[in-house]
């Protein structure tokens, strides 16, 4: 399996960190599905599940910016591998009517 630098949890806190929640009006999720290549770059990314188009833009942007990840390896040598993630949306502001 390919591997983002330091594990799931960095690519947890790289969304956190990069992601604008301002497009989001609830709580939600979208799921993204990406190829990284056997150079480590992640590539041909796609909304496997949608909640809003905006959202959805906004993921794919996260994906842009991306670094290189570990690529899979199967017998010694580098693999294109999809890999699958969700992207979790919160308003910035919570509405507490």
């Amino acid at each position: 399996m390919p591997e983002f630098p330091g594990g799931m949890p960095a690519l947890m806190e790289f969304i956190r960190k990069n992601l604008r929640h301002d497009k989001a009006e609830k709580n939600e999720r979208v799921i993204i599905q990406i190829v990284v290549d056997k150079k480590g770059n992640a590539t041909n990314p796609v909304v496997l599940r949608s909640t809003n188009p905006a959202l959805d833009e906004e993921a794919l942007r996260i994906v842009s910016l991306m670094p290189k990840w570990k690529p899979s390896r199967q017998a010694g040598n580098n693999r294109n591998v999809k890999f699958v993630f969700p992207v979790a949306f919160k308003p910035s502001v919570q509405n507490t009517n």
